[in-house]
């Protein structure tokens, strides 16, 4: 049983730092910012956003994080529900902002004039190895 409890924070540790590489890469900060997600004093907006990130991911709800101790946050539950019932945030202004930063520094480069664009359908109930 420990060993799965140690795999457990190994898997929460990479997730955390999968989350933090991709808000660095594509600037959620400021992509809040634009979008008014800021607050004026406490704690800031994009800790609380990379916290519900984290559940999502973790595949857990904030209740059972909160009952088995693992990763809870440096704030309270009624910072994140005051966080999700705030009117001000253009939550389409920020989901459009944010894809179009994905597309433009992770989907455009992989692109190029000399490449074939091909869509390949498979119905063969064969599992090939690739």
């Amino acid at each position: 049983m420990n060993k799965s409890i140690t795999q457990a924070n190994q898997n929460d540790k990479q997730i955390s730092k999968s989350i933090e590489k991709f808000f660095k890469r594509f600037h959620i900060s400021s992509a809040l910012k634009v979008s008014n997600a800021y607050k004026k004093k406490g704690i800031p907006v994009i800790e609380v956003f990379q916290y519900l990130f984290l559940l999502i991911f973790s595949n857990r709800s904030m209740y059972m994080s909160l009952i088995t101790g693992r990763n809870t946050p440096g704030f309270a539950k009624d910072t994140v529900y005051r966080f999700m019932k705030m009117l001000q945030i253009n939550w389409i202004r920020f989901t459009t902002l944010l894809a179009s930063r994905i597309i433009r520094d992770a989907i455009v480069p992989l692109d190029s004039e000399d490449r074939a664009n091909v869509l390949i359908i498979d119905d063969s109930i064969i599992h090939r190895k690739i």
